[in-house]
């Protein structure tokens, strides 16, 4: 499996397709398995780079706290060892906090910004959302029981009508192959409650995307409406109906207004 040496920290990667670049960063605790309705679809027209952040996955879990900065530095490394001059770059949630911190600290490498279920910080409700989680672990509750806590806050009311896709996303979570480990879920939470970046947004000047889910409790779109406003020329759009995991719960929708967008970006 491709793994690669940035930093001192092991990161883990995947390439799939050709094309223009488009590197995709995931959300708090996720492998970057969890593509997997995204990646045949895009890598028919892109080069989809997945990985693994640190702390998640196949990637090394350093036992101290995450900053958004260091995640951001581990991305731009990433594109260092993979030789990316310019990249398309999709972050979920929390991704898309680090994806704004590379686009800050990396703007020649950017060559749009795609921002799904993200903010320019985090509510202060999913604040203690995430500190909650994390209690939750540190008291060693079972694996299925954090699951189902977790999928109440990304799903819409319609996908627990279907016990048996809600008993699936739980199995499949329990028989995870890379569980997240604590010492990587508790950094990347330290770098989730503590992100502000919207000081700093005028200064992106690359092609923006902002998604949000219409029902989404734990980025409501209004956080998503405000990081929209602080990035000049920034197109927001709100999927109807979709939650905080639009991507995977509506692949179809996600993924035609991804791609309608870099449609009109790489034809320019």
């Amino acid at each position: 499996m491709p793994k690669t040496n940035i930093g001192g920290l092991e990161m883990y990667y995947e390439v799939h397709g050709r094309g223009e670049p488009l590197v995709l960063i995931h959300g708090l605790g996720m492998a970057c398995s969890t593509w997997f309705n995204q990646i045949p679809l895009l890598s028919q027209s892109y080069q989809v780079v997945v990985f693994d952040n640190r702390g998640a996955g196949r990637t090394e879990a350093p036992a101290d706290a995450y900053t958004l900065d260091m995640m951001a530095t581990d991305t731009a490394a990433l594109f260092q060892s993979l030789d990316i001059p310019q990249a398309h770059v999709l972050g979920f949630s929390l991704g898309g906090l680090i994806a704004q911190r590379l686009a800050l600290q990396q703007p020649d490498r950017i060559r749009s910004l795609l921002l799904v279920s993200t903010a320019t910080q985090l509510p202060p409700k999913a604040k203690q959302v995430m500190e909650t989680w994390l209690e939750m672990s540190r008291a060693g509750l079972a694996l299925d029981i954090l699951a189902r806590e977790g999928l109440l806050w990304v799903y819409t009311d319609a996908f627990f009508r279907d016990n048996q896709a809600v008993n699936a996303a739980v199995e499949s979570a329990r028989h995870e192959p890379h569980p997240l480990t604590l010492e990587g879920f508790a950094g990347q939470v330290a770098a989730l409650v503590e992100a502000q970046t919207a000081a700093d947004l005028h200064h992106i000047q690359v092609p923006t995307l902002v998604v949000a889910g219409r029902d989404d409790i734990l980025i409501p779109p209004a956080y998503a409406a405000e990081l929209a406003a602080q990035i000049p020329g920034a197109e927001l759009v709100i999927l109807e109906p979709a939650g905080h995991n639009c991507w995977m719960e509506f692949p179809e929708l996600f993924n035609s207004t991804i791609l309608h967008f870099l449609n009109q970006i790489t034809t320019r």
